[in-house]
Parts: C-alpha cells; sequence; structure tokens
C-alpha cells in the first residue's frame, strides 16, 4: 500500500534545497561574512558615492562618471590620510610613551581628593584609586595604531576590492536593482521597491546630515583642544566629531578621554578642557544641528534613548553609531507597509 505523500513534491524539494544551503551556509560562514562584508562595504560606498556620480554623468558617460566619482573619492580621501596619519601616528605613540606618567600623576590627585574628603567628613573611608592596571589596556590600545599600520597590505587589497564591485555597482545599478527585484516574488515586488526607495531617500539626508555636522564638530573640537592646550588633539577632535554623531551620549564619550588626558596634567586644565567641549557642544544644538538636520528624525527623545540602549546592547559603540540610522529604515519600511494595507 502507498503512503499519501504529505507534502507536494515541489515544496519538499525547495524545503531540500533551503536545508542544503543553510547547511553549506554554516559550514563556510567564516568565507560568506566576508564576501557579505565585502558587498555591504561596496553597497554602503556606492549609496554615498552617488549624489557625486549623478552630478559628473551630467557631463560624461555612464561609466566614466563611475570612475571619476570613485577617484575623487580616493583623492579627497588620500589627501585626508596624508595630512592627518602622521600626525594621529605621532600623537598616540607619544601617548602611549607618557601614559604611565599621565596615570600616575592622575592616580596622585585622585588620592588628594580623597585625603581632602575623608578630612573634612569625619567617619568617610573611600577606597583606594589606582589607574596603574589601566595602563596595560590603555598603551594596547595606543600601540595597536602603529600595528594597524603593519597590515596596510591586507586592508589596501579589501578596500581595492569593495571599490572595484562599487565601480560595477555605480556603472550598472539599474542592471543590478532590477536583478534584486525579479528575486523577490510578484505580489510584493512593488511594495519592496517602494520601501527601498523611501528607505535610501530619508537615510541619505540623515548621513549627508551627520556627516557634515561631524565633520563640523571635530574641527572645532581639535581647534578648541589646541587652544586649551590638551595633547594629542589631533587624535581627539576627530574622535569627538565621530562620536558627536550619537545622540546624547556622544558627546560625554568623546569628551572624556580629553579631559582625562587633561586632568593628568592638571585639574586647571582639565576644567578648562571641559569649558571648551561644553562650548562646541552649546555651538553644536543651538547653531550647528537644528540649521543642518531641522526635524530630519522626528524621533522622540525616550524612543531615540530605548534605541541606542539597543543598539549598545547589539554591537557597543558600533551599534550606538548605527542606532538611528537603522530606526530610520525601519520607519520609512513600516510607513510604506501601512500605506499600502490601510490604503492611506
Amino acid at each position: 500500500m502507498q503512503l499519501p505523500i504529505s507534502l507536494p513534491r515541489r515544496r519538499a524539494k525547495a524545503i531540500g534545497i533551503a536545508l542544503a544551503a543553510a547547511f553549506v551556509a554554516v559550514l563556510l560562514r567564516r568565507s560568506l561574512l566576508q564576501v557579505l562584508g565585502l558587498l555591504f562595504g561596496a553597497g554602503v560606498l556606492c549609496f554615498l558615492a552617488l549624489p557625486l556620480e549623478k552630478l559628473y554623468e551630467k557631463r560624461f558617460p555612464r561609466p566614466a562618471a563611475s570612475l571619476l566619482c570613485l577617484l575623487t573619492l580616493a583623492v579627497v580621501l588620500l589627501g585626508l590620510l596624508w595630512l592627518l596619519l602622521p600626525a594621529m601616528l605621532r600623537e598616540m605613540m607619544e601617548l602611549g610613551r607618557t601614559l604611565p606618567e599621565k596615570l600616575a600623576g592622575l592616580t596622585e590627585w585622585l588620592a588628594g581628593v580623597k585625603a581632602w574628603l575623608e578630612g573634612r567628613l569625619p567617619g568617610l573611608r573611600l577606597p583606594e584609586i589606582d589607574l596603574s592596571a589601566l595602563n596595560g589596556p590603555l598603551a594596547g590600545l595606543a600601540g595597536g595604531t602603529v600595528s594597524l599600520a603593519a597590515n596596510v597590505a591586507d586592508w589596501a587589497g579589501r578596500v581595492s576590492m569593495m571599490v572595484v564591485l562599487a565601480y560595477f555597482f555605480l556603472k550598472d545599478r539599474e542592471t543590478v536593482l532590477l536583478r534584486l527585484e525579479l528575486l523577490l516574488p510578484r505580489r510584493v515586488r512593488a511594495t519592496a521597491v517602494r520601501m527601498g526607495n523611501a528607505a535610501c531617500r530619508e537615510l541619505r539626508l540623515y548621513l549627508q546630515g551627520q556627516l557634515m555636522i561631524a565633520g563640523v564638530v571635530a574641527a572645532l573640537s581639535f581647534v578648541a583642544l589646541t587652544v586649551v592646550g590638551v595633547r594629542s588633539a589631533v587624535v581627539l577632535g576627530p574622535l569627538i566629531g565621530l562620536l558627536n554623531m550619537i545622540p546624547y551620549f556622544g558627546p560625554f564619550i568623546g569628551g572624556v578621554p580629553a579631559v582625562l588626558i587633561a586632568l593628568a596634567d592638571s585639574w586647571q586644565r582639565a576644567a578648562m578642557t571641559l569649558a571648551a567641549l561644553a562650548v562646541v557642544q552649546q555651538l553644536d544644538g543651538t547653531l550647528i544641528s537644528p540649521r543642518v538636520m531641522g526635524s530630519v528624525t522626528g524621533f522622540s527623545p525616550a524612543l531615540v534613548l530605548v534605541g541606542i540602549y539597543a543598539g549598545a546592547r547589539v554591537g557597543g559603540v558600533a551599534g550606538m553609531l548605527l542606532a538611528m540610522p537603522a530606526m530610520l529604515v525601519f520607519r520609512s519600511l513600516y510607513r510604506i507597509f501601512m500605506q499600502k494595507y490601510e490604503n492611506i
């Protein structure tokens, strides 16, 4: 007696192919992650370079415009590296060399504060604070920047592959997008295209504004730290500008290293550093960000805090940086979904 088949043959075959693909993906997960990382990097580069490529496309054919766009970005990046990288490496090496002395001075200052508090408040006993234990990890972090230069060939190879992929993505973007559309079921294809266009449009506006703000804040922070006399201003300025992209917590995370380095010299310099960075943040909050960003996000502060917390739990500082773009993309997808199924 022949047993009835519970699943249609086509569905069983599809399930078998999916299980086999999942098994192969698990076995080759490292290689697949590297390939996906290259594709993701190339896609991000293509996304950021597309506005410039469209400007070049008004005067040149598509292949030449794509090549000129990437060459322009490469020249700008290499110029920035030529100006900043030697100074940054020099500052990091100097910071690693003077780090034990700075930590010893900071420990002595904290011991003085502890003795002063215990003298003013009888019965108070504060724990001893010894920052010398941080010398190893921080010195390793400072040295890691130098050792990164030794692996420049590997990084150059990966970046070169991303640039080549980005060139083909830019040159053949209609064909690539069409093939991606054909991978989707026909009943959801139009909605998916609308979702992708809306997410890209909103994400581009957000990233352009945030990169502009980060550059201005980095320049202002560098000038402020240089005027105050904080060492490693070349390193700390770009770091503060980059971390400023994290709402609410970014200025604090970026300002703590500068204040600690200044505190190792004297508490007066630390106070001046704190005041200088506070002035920069006031300029950003009252003049720069409102004029550049306006109300691009439109999220409530509570929702932003929840999103940043979730990003920190998933990916640390990188997750905090990516939390807002991810929230913007999700909001765009949700809006298109609701417009379709509620007939708005």
